[in-house]
């Protein structure tokens, strides 16, 4: 199992929206853990990442580094985006629209993978107070 060439195929298929090719890599059972706190399944997930998207459409992150293992790869990304409508995740503003301002974040993502070479599990690693502080008014 290419391990990268799986990161690959998942960091293109979300950054590139194409929904049921990224589904496509989800293993049954997925599960997405933003820490501290979030934990979605796939469809919900799908619906985060269609929400993250409307939120920030011109979204665009850039793959610092990758960090493999046989089961494993975790890489970190610098992204950025302007704000063009709140961020709505199941009914509630999660960061309210702010015109024209910019986000700039730094995270790690580690996907854990079956022997299919399925994402089990996609773990997200940032800090949500960099985010909200950049879409103060």
């Amino acid at each position: 199992m290419d391990v990268i060439e799986i990161q690959q195929r998942v960091h293109e298929a979300w950054t590139q929206q194409r929904w049921d090719d990224w589904a496509r890599t989800c293993a049954n059972g997925y599960q997405f853990r933003l820490y501290p706190t979030t934990r979605l399944d796939l469809e919900q997930t799908l619906t985060w990442s269609r929400a993250w998207f409307t939120a920030f459409p011109d979204y665009r992150d850039e793959v610092a580094a990758v960090y493999v293992s046989n089961s494993a790869v975790a890489y970190e990304l610098l992204n950025a985006g302007t704000s063009r409508a709140d961020l709505l995740l199941f009914g509630n503003t999660v960061a309210p629209h702010t015109p024209g301002r910019r986000i700039r974040l730094r995270y790690v993502k580690v996907l854990d993978l079956n022997a299919d070479g399925q994402v089990v599990q996609d773990r997200q690693y940032l800090d949500p107070n960099t985010l909200v502080a950049q879409l103060a008014p």
